[in-house]
């Protein structure tokens, strides 16, 4: 099986690569959920709430940011790809 046919057929998985943390992101994420319980320890109901849609809003953005930067990472990765072949051939 071929690499596009891989990652047609789901065998292939790079935003799993991205899951993987190292020590000092598993601290980063420890802090931010240390003062996350310390603030909504603070907070009332309805500032709870509005928190809440908050995470979810920056969540989303997240995401679409992610999502871009591997658009936009397999598109350079493929021009770069062109240009060799491209290059190679005008080489013969």
């Amino acid at each position: 099986m071929d690499i596009l046919e891989d990652l047609y057929y789901g065998n292939l998985l790079p935003q799993e690569k991205c899951a993987k943390f190292d020590d000092e992101m598993k601290e980063l994420i420890g802090l931010l959920n240390r003062n996350e319980e310390k603030l909504t320890a603070t907070l009332s109901a309805e500032q709870k709430e509005t928190f809440e849609k908050y995470k979810d809003c920056n969540r989303e953005i997240s995401e679409i940011c992610e999502r871009n930067a591997f658009l936009n990472g397999f598109r350079l990765g493929a021009r770069i790809i062109i240009e060799v072949v491209i290059t190679k051939k005008a080489d013969r």
